[in-house]
């Protein structure tokens, strides 16, 4: 079964089983500065907004962000949006955008900063009207 649920430091273990599992496609977030003690201070962040998608309990892609109040409302700042290399183009990313849409995850705004030569995340984000 594929769910997708909140995640936070309770679920660290296997946040970083999945990171290691994808090290080879996960080093570009390592290199801006996500390593194991950056993803374990943002999953203790009070204002931590993640998501995991999983297919029967295994941990598949995730969504990592801040819930950040602006006036009276919310904006998510989206800092990893990752789906393992074997399951990407089978709409994963896709659904964990989506949830926060249909389930009245009341964000005003989604700011994302990608990389201008990340031309296939451009393309994704683009496809997903950002």
């Amino acid at each position: 079964m594929n769910r997708i649920r909140l995640i936070n430091k309770e679920q660290l273990s296997s946040i970083t089983k999945f990171i290691d599992d994808n090290s080879n496609e996960f080093n570009y977030f390592k290199m801006i500065g996500w390593n194991s003690k950056n993803i374990e201070n943002q999953f203790s962040k009070n204002n931590n907004y993640s998501l995991g998608y999983y297919q029967a309990d295994k941990l598949t892609g995730v969504l990592i962000g801040d819930r950040i109040k602006n006036d009276n409302e919310y904006d998510l700042e989206l800092h990893i949006l990752f789906v393992s290399k074997d399951l990407r183009r089978k709409k994963i990313a896709t659904k964990l955008l989506n949830y926060i849409e249909t389930n009245n995850v009341n964000f005003s705004k989604i700011f994302i900063e990608v990389a201008e030569d990340n031309v296939d995340a451009i393309s994704f984000y683009q496809k997903n009207s950002f």
